[in-house]
């Protein structure tokens, strides 16, 4: 019987050393878990913080577009009104030229007449006297 009881010690030994061995080997998954936890935590607190940025930039960004869109477009409108001016501006000048050339035609029209011619030389005279 105290071999069987010295088994029975000799079992129940090993036991609780095998009970010590698992909850050391737990202990130590517990840590790692724990440490893997905490690098997971802060990888995710980076990440999240560099999400953040990259939207607050993509949103300064949409911003800074829209009003480049705006002042594209008012700069395509100035042009288009700049355009009509110029017209606008290119239609009065050919008239005005238009005016100048029929009127230079009239004064040699008018240099050419007798009457031009008369009163050239009568002018010349008087001067003279």
């Amino acid at each position: 019987m105290t071999e069987i009881s010295d088994e029975r010690d000799q079992l129940i030994a090993d036991l609780l050393e095998e009970a010590h061995g698992l909850r050391m080997k737990l202990e130590d998954f517990s840590q790692y878990t724990e440490s893997k936890v905490a690098e997971f935590v802060v990888a995710r607190k980076a990440l999240t913080e560099e999400r953040d940025a990259a939207h607050h930039h993509y949103s300064l960004a949409q911003q800074d577009l829209e009003v480049l869109l705006q002042r594209q477009q008012q700069m395509q409108d100035d042009l288009i009104r700049m355009n009509s001016r110029v017209q606008e501006l290119e239609t009065r000048i050919a008239g005005l030229i238009a005016e100048r050339d029929a009127a230079l035609q009239h004064v040699r029209m008018l240099e050419k007449s007798a009457i031009a011619r008369f009163v050239s030389r009568w002018r010349r005279r008087l001067s003279r006297s």
